[in-house]
């Protein structure tokens, strides 16, 4: 299932590769399509484990905000 996270508080493409690291290595069952700084989200593929407030944790924890997700 793809989902867009609506991200806020990146500000450069280390930002971006930080988070798709983050994203792809802390949690089991998701992959990153594509973070786009300018459009401040994230395309993410993932099976129905990942729990939503796992992603939370894990994107706040790297000083960032998630806003949403469709």
């Amino acid at each position: 299932m793809n989902k867009k996270l609506l991200i806020e508080g990146m500000s450069c493409g280390h930002c971006v590769n930080h988070l798709k690291t983050a994203l792809i290595e802390d949690i089991e069952g998701i992959d990153v399509l594509e973070v786009n700084l300018e459009g401040k989200y994230a395309l993410v593929e993932m099976n129905n484990d990942v729990r939503h407030d796992e992603l939370k944790k894990v994107i706040e924890e790297l000083g960032f905000e998630l806003k949403g997700i469709q």
